[in-house]
């Protein structure tokens, strides 16, 4: 029986490959995460730029936290380590990759921006950053306002939809054809994105994060072990698609709550998580998209965790989720490259090389063949 399971989920990993690419920049990226954030381990290095680029990647998502690259709002607006995100931007575009500086502080920092305290530090370092990329091509570099905003509740909403203007205004004084991308409040989802009426700006993208069924994607993340809503960090070998789990039953690691427990993992077979409920999922997009023409929507983060998942579960979900992004004609940039979520041979988490891009990861992600 395993054998066969195997066989079929093969089979349908090879059908999920050949999906065309939708046209237009900013189409097949990977975030590099661990580079210039608040867990930096190993800078990228030239080559490893230029094997994304071979691979069939056009653009990278650069996630920069503000505090570990020397910003203080008490000493007022701008960078101390300045040099070093410049350095990363010209070697990501000489390596023939576009880039998406995405400002990604962590929630501990996030919090005081979004609840007022640094509202105004924050807007002045936006403006301080655009003049620093006056002079990069406005065709090859896209900046994102705030990686997943915390806000939550109706009037959550309504103070990012005001606040996520004024980032846009501080950023359109300096950089008028820049791409921007812009989100939804609740850590950037697709909820949050249908909130949002667009804006009087054709050089926006909208953008959501996508990393459901968390119990899958999630599963044995020792961040998620005591959280309220999930007991995600406590399963071990959940399968997808969900009918595979059903078949090669997963376990949990002995803690965690047995009864929530039980009701996610029962949900998680009922709802029969596979490609068409992904795309069921997406619905509501796909129509908030057809009523504004013109709109551009990219999908920025999508992921499964890495250590003690089956690797084909892992490909399965990602040529599903990329494959239902492409369908749309909506570009996408997977969560992450190197890191506990990589699509390299061995995780840097510890600061340790990287190795190469996985060919399971590249077929997963259509890519190997493509060339600008």
């Amino acid at each position: 029986m395993r054998h066969l399971v195997r066989i079929l989920c093969a089979l349908l990993l090879v059908a999920n490959v050949g999906t065309a690419m939708a046209a237009g920049t900013f189409q097949r990226g990977v975030n590099l995460s661990r580079w210039l954030d608040t867990y930096a381990k190993l800078p990228m290095s030239d080559q490893e730029l230029r094997d994304l680029r071979a691979a069939g990647f056009d653009h990278v998502r650069l996630p920069i936290d503000p505090v570990a690259l020397g910003w203080s709002p008490e000493q007022g607006p701008g960078l101390r380590d300045a040099p070093k995100l410049r350095a990363a931007i010209a070697a990501v575009l000489a390596a023939d990759l576009d880039v998406i500086v995405d400002m990604h502080p962590e929630p501990g920092i996030q919090q005081p921006i979004i609840e007022d305290e640094h509202a105004d530090d924050f807007v002045a370092l936006w403006t301080w950053l655009a003049t620093q990329l006056k002079h990069t091509p406005s065709n090859r570099v896209a900046l994102e306002l705030l990686n997943e905003p915390q806000y939550s509740g109706f009037g959550g909403s309504i103070r990012w939809s005001r606040y996520q203007k004024r980032l846009l205004q501080a950023v359109r004084a300096v950089l008028p054809r820049h791409q921007v991308i812009v989100s939804g409040r609740q850590t950037g989802s697709l909820e949050g994105l249908l909130e949002l009426s667009p804006l009087a700006d054709a050089n926006l993208i909208y953008s959501f994060h996508f990393y459901l069924p968390g119990i899958f994607t999630h599963q044995g993340a020792d961040w998620m072990r005591d959280v309220p809503w999930t007991t995600a960090g406590h399963w071990r070998n959940v399968r997808y698609p969900s009918m595979l789990a059903m078949l090669l039953l997963p376990h949990m690691d002995g803690t965690g709550d047995r009864r929530q427990a039980r009701e996610e993992i029962f949900q998680y077979f009922k709802t029969g998580w596979d490609r068409r409920e992904i795309a069921a999922q997406w619905r509501p997009l796909v129509e908030w998209a057809r009523k504004y023409p013109g709109v551009r929507i990219r999908l920025g983060e999508f992921g499964v965790i890495r250590a003690g998942v089956d690797p084909l579960s892992r490909y399965l979900w990602i040529a599903d989720v990329r494959s239902q992004a492409e369908a749309n004609g909506w570009g996408w940039t997977l969560w992450d490259y190197g890191a506990n979520f990589g699509i390299t041979t061995r995780s840097n988490d510890n600061g340790m090389p990287r190795g190469v891009l996985e060919p399971q990861a590249l077929s997963a992600l259509g890519l190997g063949r493509h060339r600008r």
